[in-house]
């Protein structure tokens, strides 16, 4: 067990506020942060789920305000390295913490963070991954014709092609690969050839033409009968699907698919998803991230299938860990105010438990995000300690090996200053992270604003651009502020944080047009 106290490293008046306390869990769903150890060359730790923000980027970069909906903590982090420290006696993966007090940009009062993340001691330079059987699912319906992007006109079943020729780029003859088109009904064009044959792969996407309307179910459900079929001889078994189908939670739809993928999953057949040219609503995404050995990614560039393809094929088809369960614990002293990163999650309740079925390697060293925010009661002062979490991580490093646990206590120095008027941070990683936050809640908001959204009482609030545009020219001298010593690009895998302060540049040039 391990107890993290926050020591402000200076001298503290103190007195009784209501203040919120965060507790950011960079270690779940529908999140791919990516933390990394400074003193090693180790691979690092992603959940499945939404890998990225691409989508809400692209519409940015159009000119474009994109739906709220589109952003979210866990898109932003997916893509940046944050650093986390390396624990004294680590295992092949680790978990640990650092915290913050500081005032965040969008909230009444200071905020504590405690950032807790996954590690492995996997060593990125000689790693391997095991022989995979895959089977390739592309969509081959009308709408793959559009676009990709409106600047070079490619189309999407262009962009699945050069997707997959640089998917093919990273197998070799141990691997064997399927190839399954479908529209309105499937076709097997290629079955279990060796991940070197190279011409029988292209061959067969030379005469994939975007025709009819979709079945996605139908394509799904034959890829995953030929990866059956091919299954075994030491190989892991992926379906990867390729589709610009826009999947909405809570329809039949969506859960013929999620039925479709647990199945399959009892099997030990993993899926990884990649939307093109569109995305998955938030809580499919998180339905996708609580089935075993899933991902999902986001392509709508060239750049991001080079990155996604060369960088991280061989982390995002790698389970590393299973059956991870976080629960955290709150005082009674604490209420629960509000959770990020799990739509699912229940915070009328002073212990919140989550489960995730898969944890994947990552080039970006990533892991996924909660955000938990606990508000004090009435008779909370902060002259004394107060303990504000036990938070709790279970895993096993196999599907059926006996788990491991680690403890953290989160606990609250006394003198606690509530004004935060001068921000502490106990390591670069976790000043990152409370940047990347506000960020991605800044943008949100500004989205929100821009489109209109409903009230508590589910009444109609208009948009407001004036005030979006305010919200996002006030948070860049903040975010300048906060990103005061930050590396601005700790890993070369990561985005730069002078790459998110364009971003809401960008928003901003489009509010005001």
């Amino acid at each position: 067990m391990r107890t993290l106290a926050l020591s402000a490293g200076r001298s503290l008046r103190s007195r009784s506020v209501q203040a919120l306390l965060v507790v950011l869990l960079f270690v779940l769903p529908c999140v791919r942060c990516a933390f990394y150890a400074p003193n090693g060359d180790f691979a690092g730790v992603t959940t499945g789920g939404v890998q990225d923000m691409a989508y809400a980027r692209r519409t940015i970069d159009d000119g474009d305000v994109p739906h709220p909906d589109s952003i979210t903590v866990e898109g932003l982090l997916s893509e940046h390295s944050i650093e986390i420290p390396l624990p004294d006696d680590p295992g092949l993966l680790y978990a640990t913490a650092a915290a913050a007090w500081n005032q965040d940009f969008d909230e009444l009062t200071p905020l504590v963070t405690v950032q807790v993340g996954f590690g492995t001691t996997i060593d990125a330079e000689t790693f391997e991954r095991r022989p995979q059987n895959l089977c390739l699912v592309v969509d081959a319906s009308r709408s793959m014709s559009d676009p990709i992007d409106y600047r070079t006109r490619t189309s999407k079943l262009e962009a699945v092609k050069i997707a997959i020729d640089r998917l093919m780029a990273q197998l070799d003859v141990r691997d064997r690969v399927s190839l399954v088109s479908f529209a309105f009904a499937p076709r097997t064009r290629v079955e279990n050839v060796a991940g070197t044959n190279v011409r029988a792969i292209k061959e067969a996407l030379d005469e994939i033409d975007a025709q009819d309307s979709t079945d996605l179910a139908r394509g799904l459900a034959r890829g995953y009968s030929v990866a059956a079929e091919h299954a075994g001889g030491g190989r892991a078994s992926r379906v990867i699907l390729f589709t610009d189908a826009r999947v909405t939670s809570g329809t039949a739809e969506a859960k013929n698919f999620l039925e479709m993928m647990e199945r399959n999953a009892d099997d030990d057949i993993g899926a990884t998803i990649f939307g093109v040219g569109a995305d998955f609503d938030d809580e499919l995404a998180y339905d996708i991230s609580q089935v075993r050995g899933a991902n999902l990614f986001f392509l709508n560039d060239y750049d991001r299938m080079v990155s996604v393809f060369d960088d991280e094929f061989d982390y995002l088809v790698t389970p590393v860990a299973f059956d991870v369960k976080l629960t955290a614990e709150v005082p009674f002293t604490f209420d629960v105010a509000d959770a990020y990163g799990l739509p699912q999650i229940d915070t009328n309740t002073h212990l919140l438990e989550l489960t995730i079925p898969t944890l994947f390697l990552s080039s970006r060293e990533g892991g996924g995000a909660i955000l938990i925010r606990l508000r004090p009661g009435a008779q909370v002062t902060f002259d004394e300690e107060l303990h504000a979490a036990t938070v709790e991580l279970t895993f096993a490093e196999e599907p059926d090996a006996a788990p491991s646990t680690t403890k953290f206590e989160v606990v609250l120095p006394p003198d606690l200053d509530p004004d935060a008027a001068q921000p502490w941070f106990e390591t670069p990683g976790v000043q990152r992270g409370v940047l990347l936050l506000n960020t991605a809640l800044v943008l949100k908001n500004a989205c929100e604003d821009s489109y209109g959204s409903r009230d508590y009482w589910g009444d109609y609030v208009p948009r407001d651009r004036e005030r979006a545009r305010q919200r996002l020219t006030e948070f860049l001298p903040y975010f300048d502020a906060l990103a005061e010593g930050l590396v601005d690009q700790p890993t070369p895998d990561s985005r730069a944080l002078s790459q998110e302060r364009g971003v809401v540049e960008r928003l901003l040039e489009n509010l005001s047009e």
